[in-house]
């Protein structure tokens, strides 16, 4: 399961989880789009990490202090501290199935 989060909750999890958390939107048809991979992977990376959702329409500030540009745009953390690379607008679940196993699976 995906859970949305704001801003407090989001400065809880990305300290003290092994997560992924995504800016979006609801209006965003690529946010719209990567949802059924965000779901998969949800389930499939169970016990590795857990995926979260943050809406950058409500969490305007949180979005400009992590300088997010385009949404959707995938924020990985372990250990409380961003790792690998972020990922703007993925166009497979590959994609992001790659960059979990690069920084999660190691």
């Amino acid at each position: 399961m995906v859970e949305m989060i704001d801003a407090l909750r989001y400065q809880e999890v990305s300290k003290s989880e092994n997560c992924l958390i995504v800016f979006g939107a609801s209006w965003c048809r690529d946010c719209v789009r990567v949802e059924p991979f965000l779901k998969e992977l949800s389930e499939e990376m169970d016990g590795v990490l857990k995926i979260y959702k943050v809406d950058s329409s409500i969490e305007e500030e949180l979005s400009a202090a992590l300088n997010i540009r385009s949404i959707p745009t995938l924020i990985f953390y372990r250990d409380g501290l961003e790792v690998g690379t972020r990922i703007i607008e993925p166009k497979t679940k590959q994609i992001i199935a790659d960059e979990i196993d690069k920084n999660f699976k190691s």
